[in-house]
């Protein structure tokens, strides 16, 4: 009998797959399509072990099957390549990111060719291609053309490490995801992308999904929507509340002090008996600069006043700043919907009169006067563009405070609607603590409110603390604990008053007391909780420090009332409200919107919705990323590069290692950074932060689509053909984040007509992990990492993507065992055996023949349904029934190998071939399978004595009741338990069993 060499055979089958291009994707439009895809590789330098290749082989079963079952299908692969990964990689070995990816993807690459993976290779691609983030930079364009990008100024998550700000995705339990260092707050420029705006729409379209219950579960926990309220506790202690000398507002165009927001700013001044003025400003349909600012010298500014501009009132603010002498300050601009003074050729035709020049602002003469510069602007802002305002906060190093549905600021806002202006314009800057909570029903036993350490009112406060050393102390302790140490449940709830700062309950009137603790976490809600009976952190900390206690919600049962009145347990559950004046006897549910309208009526609530999710922090100020594609300009702002000169190429550079500045290595490189400004072709610099990794992995699926085209993304009839995503697999950790910023990506791409779906993944498995064989996860530093290269030049391909589909359910994390492979091995030499002992050629007989059709059948369920240890299991009991009949006929043996060709295509390649075919078995037809050898004449009967199995027995398939008792109490095996013992009822179950109680 000839030898199985596996070397042999399958260097043999690779070479002739290859050169055939068999696997190259076929577009019949007569066909039904199936589009199959795994998560793309990150391509270490490590290169694969063998869990990584689990996910790969079972495409590749599903889409070999697919194919042999008539479809188009589209299986392709490609690399996620750029990122602090590869950069990590290269820096520590001294080699360029770029070669070093190359080199990655190369061994990546050998390795999957060696399990001989079904893809086609001619739409591979890497997202550090330019051809590729091309599109990558299109897209991020055309999102900040839809107002979806903007500047953010607050603090931001920087891990010190990594040398970045990080998206909260990145975090796991408040450190970096990459490299485990504890974040820190940082205030930095960064830009941030609305994901927020999709929040809604991700979260309701999870239910029309084929995923897995606990991925859509996973993305629902992280969005976290949550309908409450937010209230407000406002400060109590008077001399807290500093205000200052004056306060001047310069009114826009078309307007006067009588108008719009303005009379109630005024009417808010004097309740708070703070100096205001606001000059009727001249011509205010056609205003003169020389006017306005001669008015505004008139009100006599000091280094006490703080300005505030509406729109060109701002305008004004900023052009009479730049006029003052060098020693000259104010206290603080607030700039409301303020325009960037460039010259246009709007208002080179508009009679300005001096409200803008070429130049634009001189921000460094403007920041000389003022220290605290504030940007309120809106998203929707038809007159005045949201990027002026944020070129405005750019240049001005100011507090940039967004808004969505604020417009331009106009005559309809009420009130409620901008807090922010009252709380900016006291001298201290927060007069009010903001909490959200969904359980305003416990809001009458208020006791106390807890800020996060971060708080900024913290630090506000903190000259005016008396305890000002003890609450530094423990902030300095709180900062050096990550998020999973200060929120665990089973850790001790600690904390310090502010002493000497109250608030008042909005409901009770009552003043309660402000304290810091490290449970609270400054970027979850407003940073800051309200304190009662009815939640246990609070009790636990209450009891702890001796803070007093009130109940307001009742439990149902009298005995548990009576251990919650009396403060022996905490009750956090719905129930009856008490102590809780005009509410009392409501339900919590029917008590939280009559208390929010009540409060809200007295200006100290409103509904909110709040949310998990945060919007994404786009920027990396690190070097291997697709650069982003923004100008700034001085005259201009922040300009998008033109469309048509994409893509922007990352320079090739010597030097590439983070800075210390929070500055990406890219602003160094003057003769890239310096360029023109595409507007006013005046000198401007590039954007030097660089895209997240995430970046092009949220939308590589479309590229497979059409790779090759330099026009579009991708061609609308081909995307509509191929998308969505028919099945989608990869491992269940990108749940939260690739996951989620994929669907992000595409469904704005669906709202500008880019695609044709609004969802990108219509079938998602997630992948069990591979662990090794000490129990631990496979990696360099354990020193366990099994190279697959290693186990397939010892037992085969064949035999080693056969033990990876057998070790267990595809979804359940198993042990790897080396030696576990024989088993896998016999199987793939017995299926050689069969053919070299002439057992192939003759008459299969029927009751092998049931036993093929059966497993025909099964397997084919199988493959679709991904249970591919079951159907291994059948092929091996079909290959033990073959031996053992020793005889079956070639056509029954070649639907044999097409059904384990998904699974072991070589040897079955090989063996088609020496039954004389020439074709390629993937390109053959899936058998069909024949429903008359599906049902039994006989079957195997469980005879039960008093619930135990005692025997069992063959019996005709149909066998009559009577017959099946009588061949059941006739059993010697049934005999020796019932012997001497009456017999009191025989149960019969047809096709399974005879019951038998004695």
């Amino acid at each position: 009998m000839e030898l199985y060499e596996h070397k042999k055979i399958e260097q043999k089958w690779r070479e002739k797959w290859e050169t055939s291009g068999v696997y190259k994707t076929t577009e019949d439009a007569d066909k039904e399509k199936f589009y199959i895809l795994d998560m793309f590789p990150y391509p270490s330098g490590v290169g694969l072990h063998v869990g990584h290749p689990k996910g790969y082989i079972a495409t590749d079963i599903i889409a070999r099957y697919k194919k042999m079952k008539g479809f188009n299908v589209l299986h392709p692969m490609g690399w996620d390549a750029f990122g602090l990964p590869a950069e990590q990689y290269a820096l520590k070995n001294k080699v360029h990111p770029r070669v070093a990816t190359q080199e990655n993807i190369a061994t990546f690459k050998t390795q999957i060719e060696k399990i001989s993976l079904n893809y086609d290779w001619d739409r591979e691609f890497s997202t550090t291609d330019p051809d590729y983030y091309k599109w990558t930079q299109w897209t991020f364009l055309q999102m900040f053309k839809k107002d979806l990008v903007y500047r953010s100024h607050e603090p931001i998550n920087w891990c010190p490490s990594c040398k970045t700000g990080l998206a909260n995705e990145d975090l796991e339990d408040g450190a970096c995801e990459r490299c485990g260092t504890p974040i820190e707050k940082k205030k930095m420029p960064q830009w941030v992308i609305k994901i927020t705006d999709y929040a809604d729409r991700m979260l309701a379209d999870l239910d029309g999904l084929d995923w897995q219950e606990n991925i859509k579960q996973s993305q629902r926990n992280w969005i976290g929507r949550s309908e409450g309220a937010e209230i407000e506790f406002r400060i109590k202690n008077e001399e807290l509340k500093s205000t200052s000398q004056k306060v001047i507002l310069m009114h826009g165009k078309d307007t006067d002090p009588s108008q719009k927001w303005y009379p109630w700013l005024a009417a808010e001044m004097q309740k708070k008996k703070i100096p205001f003025v606001a000059p009727v400003l001249l011509h205010a349909d056609d205003p003169h600069m020389d006017e306005w600012l001669s008015q505004l010298d008139d009100t006599k500014p000091t280094e006490d006043t703080i300005l505030i501009g509406h729109s060109r009132g701002g305008v004004a603010i900023l052009r009479w700043l730049e006029k003052q002498p060098e020693n000259f300050k104010v206290k603080k601009v607030i700039l409301v919907a303020t325009n960037y003074a460039k010259c246009d050729e709007k208002h080179t035709k508009d009679n300005t009169h001096g409200f803008y020049t070429d130049a634009g602002y001189d921000f460094e003469a403007i920041k000389k006067h003022c220290d605290d510069f504030v940007v309120l602007h809106s998203t929707d802002d038809k007159w005045v563009s949201f990027s002026h305002g944020e070129t405005n906060a750019h240049g001005l190093d100011a507090n940039f405070i967004k808004f969505n549905d604020r417009g331009h600021f106009g005559s309809t806002l009420k009130k409620q609607e901008i807090p922010a202006l009252l709380d900016l314009i006291s001298g201290v800057q927060d007069i009010s603590i903001k909490v959200f909570t969904t359980r305003v029903d416990t809001i009458f036993s208020g006791a106390f409110v807890i800020l996060a350490p971060e708080h900024e009112l913290v630090e506000i406060l903190k000259e005016k603390i008396s305890n000002g050393t003890e609450v530094e102390e423990y902030i300095q302790a709180a900062q050096k604990k990550t998020e999973i140490d200060r929120t665990a449940v089973d850790k001790e709830k600690t904390g310090v008053e502010l002493k000497s700062v109250t608030v008042i309950n909005p409901a009770t009137g009552q003043e309660i007391p402000v304290w810091i603790s490290d449970f609270v976490l400054a970027y979850y809600g407003t940073g800051a909780v309200f304190a009662d009976a009815h939640d246990a952190r609070d009790f636990v900390m209450a009891k702890k420090y001796n803070i007093p206690l009130t109940v307001s919600i009742r439990p149902k049962s009298d005995a548990a009332w009576e251990k919650v009145k009396n403060f022996e347990e905490c009750y956090e559950e719905d129930g009856i409200l008490v102590n809780s004046g005009d509410f009392d006897g409501l339900t919590s549910e029917e008590a939280r919107s009559k208390i929010t309208q009540w409060l809200a009526q007295k200006d100290l609530a409103e509904e909110k919705t709040s949310y998990r999710l945060r919007d994404w922090v786009f920027g990396r100020q690190r070097y291997w990323g697709e650069p982003i594609p923004l100008i700034h300009c001085e005259k201009c702002g922040v300009v998008p590069m033109p469309e048509e000169e994409l893509p922007l190429v990352l320079p090739d550079v010597e030097h590439y290692e983070p800075t210390d500045t929070g500055e990406s290595p890219l602003a160094g490189i003057d003769e890239w950074v310096n360029t023109e400004c595409p507007q006013c072709g005046g000198s401007a610099r590039r954007e030097t932060d660089t895209m997240p990794q995430w970046a092009g992995s949220s939308w590589y699926y479309l590229r497979y689509i059409d790779p090759k085209n330099d026009t579009a993304l991708v061609d609308p009839q081909k995307e509509k053909y191929w998308s969505p995503v028919d099945f989608y697999v990869g491992g269940e950790e990108h749940a939260t984040r690739h996951l989620i910023y994929a669907r992000f990506w595409h469904k704005f791409l669906f709202d500008i007509g880019v695609v044709s779906h609004d969802e990108p993944f219509a079938k998602l498995q997630t992948v069990g992990l591979i662990i090794a064989e000490d129990g631990r996860k496979m990696s360099k530093r354990w020193g366990n990492v099994i190279n697959p290269d290693d186990v397939i030049e010892r037992f085969g391909a064949d035999t080693f993507r056969t033990y990876e589909m057998f070790m267990g359910p595809f979804d359940a994390s198993v042990a790897w065992n080396t030696e576990g492979m024989i088993g896998s091995r016999k199987f793939i030499e017995r299926i050689w055996k069969i053919y070299y002992r002439d057992y192939v050629g003759g008459e299969t007989p029927n009751a092998l023949k049931k036993t093929l059709h059966k497993t025909i059948n099964k397997v084919g369920d199988d493959i679709e349904e991904m249970k591919y240890n079951t159907a291994i299991s059948a092929m091996m009991i079909l290959s033990n029934d073959i031996e053992k009949q020793k005889s079956i006929s070639t056509e029954d043996f070649g639907a044999f190998l097409k059904i384990l060709c998904p699974f072991a295509p070589h040897i079955t390649q090989e063996l088609w071939e020496q039954m004389g075919n020439t074709s390629f078995l993937i390109e053959e037809n899936w058998p069909v399978y024949d429903e008359k050898y599906l049902s039994d004449d006989e079957i195997e009967l469980v005879v039960q004595v008093n619930g135990k199995v005692r025997d069992k027995i063959m019996v005709a398939a149909d066998i009559a009741e009577d017959d099946a008792k009588e061949k059941a109490l006739a059993s010697k095996k049934v005999q020796k338990f019932i012997d001497g013992k009456k017999v009191r009822k025989v149960i019969f179950v047809q096709g399974k069993l005879v019951s038998i109680v004695v």
